[in-house]
């Protein structure tokens, strides 16, 4: 299930409970093989300093400096992708972090996403929440089934 909430003057969330084990959820956020199942094509190190490069074809690159990479708790800073054309938030995502926090929850996991820094204030707010919204869907697709919905499937 997913559970996203958003008010008009806070970071975007979203709780997901996921029926896979914790460490199989942080492999989702720790290698560019894990993140290109849900999010989109990614290449990189996904090891605390390194960078993750995510495509998303003509539109564009994203890229993430991690900063933790801990089996309960994965955060990405945003920065500019050096190399790569951005996409077109880059320039207001700049600095703002992705926490991925990790907990055993039941008989899975229970997963707490928070782009601390994407608010309503930005002006990709509305733009940014349907996209988030949609890759949250594709990992609780890839836990129940196998198979996410990441950008360019």
């Amino acid at each position: 299930m997913t559970d996203t909430t958003s008010t008009r003057t806070e970071d975007f969330t979203a709780v997901l409970n996921l029926p896979i084990s914790p460490a199989d959820v942080a492999a989702l956020f720790t290698s560019a093989a894990g993140v290109g199942r849900w999010w989109a094509p990614t290449e990189g190190d996904g090891a605390v300093g390194g960078t993750l490069i995510t495509r998303f074809g003509k539109h564009g690159a994203n890229a993430m400096r991690v900063l933790a990479a801990d089996p309960d708790r994965v955060v990405w800073e945003a920065i500019a992708p050096d190399g790569a054309a951005p996409t077109g938030h880059t320039h207001e995502w700049l600095g703002t972090t992705m926490e991925f926090d990790i907990a055993p929850a039941g008989g899975g996991t229970e997963l707490r996403f928070r782009h601390a820094g994407l608010t309503p204030r930005l002006g990709c707010w509305d733009a940014c929440v349907d996209a988030w919204t949609h890759f949250m869907a594709s990992i609780q697709t890839l836990a129940e089934t196998g198979t996410g919905t990441p950008f360019g499937t």
